[in-house]
């Protein structure tokens, strides 16, 4: 199944590879901007049932094949898949502040439910971003992306190239709610490790500082340094979803860590 948990590395992908990707994706946010609706850029969508859809191309971890994901993100809920598993999908509750994650082989429902995180980071961790224009990728909307370098503790740690504050404010503040209960999940187990087992670099994306690359904007390409990679390929405003995707099997059997 699916895991929604990091973020991806350039340095590892040849200059090739950079190359093709970095025109593919200037040639599909080019077009992005002509599917737009005519009225304002959508800072919110006209009906909250409608939405916001988007397509991205990422991987894992280094050495592994490029997928295509799908993510819709309106006022209720978050909704992901992507081709590995086309039949599999996670559901991002916001009213409950939920996640589900829905595995049809074996029947299963995993649930992540909030969590406070109340404990301080088991080591210390200093966490600091650098910024810099991004020539690379094209303007969307009139608004020019910005590459944003984290450390943590000295280390490099993740990149984000993201676009201004102003463009979908909502997608944003979906995603941060999302990050958050996740980080309140990993939060739950991290003192249970080991002491000389802790990263400053993974306490501090799926922690500490989750959503902390949400605060400049919505990223459009994303990795971090174990190889992990994501950037947009395409997004629709005012998308009409399929609302029986919103719907969990009844029969299936739901679990959370600890059960």
């Amino acid at each position: 199944m699916t895991h929604w948990y990091s973020w991806q590395d350039i340095n590892l992908i040849n200059c090739k590879t950079k190359l093709i990707v970095v025109l593919c994706f200037s040639i599909l946010l080019t077009a992005c901007e002509s599917m737009a609706p005519a009225t304002g850029d959508a800072a919110k969508v006209k009906d909250e049932n409608l939405g916001v859809f988007m397509i991205f191309s990422e991987r894992e971890q280094a050495g592994t094949e490029l997928f295509k994901s799908r993510m819709f993100i309106n006022k209720y809920y978050i909704y992901i898949n992507d081709d590995r598993f086309p039949d599999d999908f996670l559901l991002f509750d916001r009213q409950k502040q939920t996640i589900y994650t829905v595995t049809h082989v074996n029947k299963t429902i995993f649930v992540i439910k909030p969590k406070e995180i109340t404990r301080e980071p088991p080591i210390e961790i200093k966490y600091e971003a650098v910024s810099q224009p991004s020539s690379a990728i094209p303007k969307v909307s009139g608004r020019t992306a910005t590459h944003y370098r984290y450390d943590a503790n000295g280390v490099h740690c993740y990149d984000a190239v993201t676009l201004e504050k102003t463009f979908l404010p909502d997608v944003v503040q979906a995603l941060r709610e999302y990050r958050l209960v996740l980080a309140g999940e990993h939060a739950s187990t991290v003192h249970a490790m080991p002491l000389e087992t802790h990263d400053a670099c993974d306490l501090a994306l799926n922690i500490y500082y989750a959503a902390k690359h949400l605060d400049t904007g919505l990223p459009l390409r994303e990795w971090d340094q174990r190889g992990y990679l994501r950037f947009m390929l395409d997004y629709r405003l005012d998308f009409k979803f399929d609302e029986n995707k919103f719907n969990l099997p009844a029969d299936y059997k739901e679990y959370s860590v600890g059960q």
